[in-house]
């Protein structure tokens, strides 16, 4: 009875985070009882969100793409099904079924998900957006692209042994070079596979006192990811890489020197402590202490600190996310300032968007003039922050 009693449950929660109508999804802000923002900002993100959307479903284009471009089409997807999923259009649910399909378009027979390149890159976007779908019919395609990237990641099956720079990175796709960028994402998009699959083990195998005991193993992919992560994190007594300093930031490649972005920067900082908490390493734990130290003393929201205005709304986005992970609503600065980190990009973010309802960055570099994209880092960014401060009630 207990078991039938938490299948019920769990068939429900299904229900209600899969695709839905706009009538269905609207969203009631509450306001949390810690230190949240008051009623009249958490109005603002509604209409933010709903402008944003409103765009996106405006710029989709016939054959249910974004930009005719699978990674772009996912980002925009993912966002949409990100809590709190509000979609303000009653059309909102054919639009991402039409955007679905034309993802389908591009699954080839052994798990990829591409166009014409950026093979790796792609299937891990587009693999974040079918997990977080939630519908049981993408399981083939979640299952076959998680082995994908799997697969692909530098090790000894490709000849690169633990002593290489490369060890347990993931790159573009169609060259043997790492980087932490690609490496975030495809281990974002791999946590979002196992956590679908585990869901729905949940509802078919286990009962709720195997739930509550059971602990995952970490996967073997987890464990040589971190070995990459330890090399493009400047700290000595973790990485073994001649060019490692002791800021505790990250890096973007191991192996090569570029004046640019061979420090530790603000995306990959935040990229890199996403990624050691989603391999389970604890908060307390040398790497991610550093790591935060050097957030601490480089917090902004100005700039992508260490990289100055490039790449800024994927730095927004990345920031949401870690210190969503993280767990931690305040970062004190090293001048002593705290910030309500959450309350504050919302804002940011807000005084941004443009009164069309997207985003855009003067800095056109790594595609930051695309409006769709950049509204897509948008979205993610605020329903991130978003995430401690409200309730959705559907």
């Amino acid at each position: 009875m207990k078991k039938q009693f938490v299948i019920i449950i769990a068939t429900a929660l299904f229900a209600v985070t899969t695709i839905c109508t706009g009538a269905e999804q609207q969203m009631r802000f509450i306001t949390a009882l810690n230190s949240s923002p008051n009623l009249s900002l958490l109005k603002e993100s509604k209409h933010t969100l709903k402008l944003a959307h409103e765009y996106l479903l405006k710029s989709q284009l016939p054959n249910g793409s974004w930009q005719d471009n699978p990674a772009i089409t996912a980002l925009v997807l993912y966002s949409f099904m990100l809590q709190p999923t509000y979609n303000p259009d009653e059309n909102s649910t054919a639009a991402l079924a039409h955007g679905f399909k034309y993802l389908e378009t591009f699954v080839k027979p052994d798990g990829s998900i591409y166009k014409e390149e950026y093979r790796n890159y792609m299937t891990a976007v587009c693999l974040m957006a079918f997990a977080q779908s939630k519908q049981e019919k993408y399981a083939t395609i979640i299952e076959n692209a998680k082995k994908f990237l799997i697969k692909f990641q530098l090790d000894e099956t490709e000849g690169i042994d633990k002593d290489n720079p490369f060890y347990g990175g993931i790159g573009y796709g169609g060259d043997d070079r790492p980087d932490l960028s690609n490496t975030q994402f495809a281990l974002d998009a791999i946590k979002a596979a196992e956590d679908y699959e585990d869901l729905y083990t949940k509802i078919t195998l286990k009962n709720k006192d195997q739930m509550e005991k059971e602990e995952v193993e970490l996967g073997l992919h987890w464990k040589k990811a971190l070995v990459f992560l330890g090399r493009c994190q400047n700290v000595k007594s973790v990485n073994d890489m001649p060019y490692a300093v002791n800021d505790g930031g990250f890096i973007y490649e191991t192996g090569t020197y570029k004046k640019e972005r061979s420090h530790s920067y603000g995306s990959m900082t935040y990229a890199g402590v996403k990624s050691l908490l989603y391999a389970k390493i604890d908060k307390n734990d040398i790497r991610v202490k550093s790591a935060v130290s050097w957030i601490t003393n480089n917090y902004t929201l100005e700039e992508n600190p260490g990289f100055g205005q490039d790449a800024l709304y994927y730095y927004y986005m990345t920031f949401a996310k870690c210190l969503d992970a993280l767990g931690e609503d305040v970062i004190e600065d090293k001048e002593g300032v705290r910030h309500h980190w959450r309350e504050e990009l919302i804002k940011k973010l807000i005084s941004k968007q443009h009164e069309d309802g997207y985003w855009v960055h003067t800095h056109a570099r790594y595609l930051h003039n695309v409006k769709d994209l950049v509204t897509a880092y948008g979205i993610i960014s605020i329903k991130y922050s978003l995430s401690n401060l409200i309730q959705e009630k559907i």
